[in-house]
Formats: C-alpha cells, sequence, structure tokens
C-alpha cells in the first residue's frame, strides 16, 4: 500500500495543473449590443494577450478574480492574429511569459478557455506540427476552447488555441476524438516581448523589407522571405540578399518577420541564420548592433 501511494504521489507531482488565475475573460462589446467571451492571459503586471477577434472599435473589458477592467490600449498584430492589452499600471498579481518550448508529438497539455456558464478545462495531445509551425493537438471538443490558452503539465504557457479540424481518417486511431490548432508562443513571443517593453526601436536597423513565408506542404520551407536589402546595410554586410529564406535561427524555426526583428534588437550576441537560397542551405552569422 505504501509502495502505491508513493507511486501515485510521483505521478502527481510530474503533473501540476497550472495555475488559473493568469487566465482571463475578455468580454467583448459588438456594433449590435451583444457580449461575446474569449480568453486572455496575463503575460506581466501590465499586458494580457489574446486572440485577435475583435477590432479596435467593440467595446472591450477584461475579467479577473479582482474585478472587472478596461485596457488603455490595444496592439494589433495583423499577421499574428493577436492582441495585447495594455494597461498603464500593474493591474495583474501574477502573470505567465510566454514560453518558447514546443510540445513533443504525444505530450500531454491543458487547455484553459471561457465559455458561457465559465471556465472551461480540457486535456489534451499534442499529434505533430504543421508546416507553418502550428500544432495539431487532440481533445474533447468543448464550448469556448476558441481562443483557448494551452500550457504544458509542467504549467508553462505554450499559446492559444486558433482554430478546429477534424482530420479522422488521417488518424483512425484518435476515432471520436476532436482536433485543435495550437498556435505556440514560440512563434510570437519575440513580438510580445517588444510590445512589453514599450520603447520606439527605429534606430535598429538592420536593412531588410521581409514577408512570412508559409508552405503548405513538407516539400517546400517555410520562413522569413527576404524581399528586398538596402546596399551596405548591416543585412548586406551579414550576406543576405532578395529571395533569401530564413528557416531558423539559432537552431528554432522561425516564420515571421517580427521574430527576426525582436532578436535582433534584444540579443547580444551573434545570432546564427539558416538560410536557404536557390535550394541550397548556407549559414550566416548576424552580431549584434554593438559589435
Amino acid at each position: 500500500m505504501t509502495l502505491v501511494l508513493l507511486i501515485l504521489t510521483a505521478l502527481g507531482a510530474a503533473e501540476p495543473v497550472p495555475a488559473i488565475s493568469d487566465v482571463h475573460t475578455v468580454r467583448i462589446g459588438t456594433y449590435g449590443g451583444a457580449i461575446e467571451l474569449c480568453t486572455a492571459v496575463s503575460i506581466s503586471p501590465r499586458h494580457a494577450v489574446s486572440l485577435g477577434i475583435f477590432s479596435p472599435d467593440d467595446s472591450i473589458a477584461l475579467e479577473t478574480a479582482e474585478g472587472i477592467i478596461v485596457p488603455d490600449s490595444l496592439v494589433f498584430s495583423p499577421d499574428l492574429g493577436i492582441v495585447i492589452m495594455r494597461f498603464d499600471r500593474d493591474v495583474f498579481v501574477s502573470y505567465r511569459e510566454p514560453s518558447t518550448v514546443v510540445p513533443e508529438p504525444g505530450d500531454a497539455v491543458i487547455i484553459i478557455g471561457q465559455g458561457l456558464s465559465g471556465t472551461v478545462e480540457v486535456g489534451g495531445r499534442a499529434i505533430e506540427r504543421y508546416p507553418d509551425g502550428s500544432f495539431l493537438v487532440s481533445a474533447e471538443l468543448r464550448e469556448g476552447l476558441m481562443g483557448a490558452a494551452v500550457f504544458n503539465t509542467g504549467g508553462e504557457y505554450l499559446g492559444l488555441i486558433t482554430g478546429l479540424i477534424r482530420p479522422s481518417r488521417q488518424y483512425p486511431g484518435e476515432d471520436g476524438r476532436d482536433y485543435l490548432v495550437l498556435y505556440p508562443s514560440q512563434i510570437w513571443y519575440m513580438w510580445a516581448k517588444l510590445v512589453m517593453l514599450e520603447r520606439d526601436f527605429s534606430e535598429y536597423t538592420f536593412g531588410v523589407t521581409a514577408l512570412s513565408s508559409i508552405s503548405l506542404t513538407r516539400e517546400r520551407a517555410s520562413g522569413i522571405q527576404i524581399i528586398s536589402v538596402v546596399s551596405g546595410s548591416r543585412a548586406w554586410i551579414c550576406g543576405l540578399r532578395p529571395g533569401d529564406l530564413i528557416t531558423h535561427i539559432d537552431g528554432t524555426p522561425v516564420y515571421h518577420p517580427e521574430t527576426l526583428r525582436g532578436l535582433l534588437v534584444l540579443s547580444e550576441d551573434t545570432l546564427k541564420a539558416l538560410v536557404m537560397r536557390e535550394n541550397f542551405y548556407r549559414e550566416l552569422s548576424l552580431p549584434p548592433p554593438s559589435d
């Protein structure tokens, strides 16, 4: 009996439930007078992140355990499809910074959303990563999971739910399960960091125009597509040229120009970029501005 109790205790300690105190309800008042609900996660004492399913013209309020608060400003990223709510003072007692960790296939995740009846919490499991960086997650479909927050069993904030698909024929062993799309914070955490710093980084020029290039198949790589490079700029000196596709930085897949911008601004060390040019890969060094 003692052995069984010890095993159960160890299993329980290995999978702590993330604190729901960091997950809040977004109340969206639309033009027609209806109230819609979404999920937000506090990522600093003054910032919360949510799926960008509302417009700047909507009436937005955040319901927390301490009461209802109204953000002082909203920062939208149309490319990423998310929004950060900013407050002029510290309003969150606790928060979770977006994690750079991504789940491995088979890893358990905890999904917390906001339904009409209150907080919704379901367990799920990561299935695979798509070429665009998103993850397929197997979980029971419940009301309020669109925009829900996703944590691993260690309590790290992994990202948010952006959609639902039903590939039952592709995964016959998972019959009867639903599939959610996880947009991992690894993709957008750097943009969020720049927003939270609330500084003007216009003086940090690199010299490129870039776009996100997402492949729908595994035959073609996804990454940051370089459209143009200013001759003589930092980017030009590093070896970047128009048409280059940056697929990884320091071994991590990258998909959006804001990730490149954030890493260049905040990194104190030389970055190693894996670049595809005319179907061949090469590694380029991207030193910080001080070098």
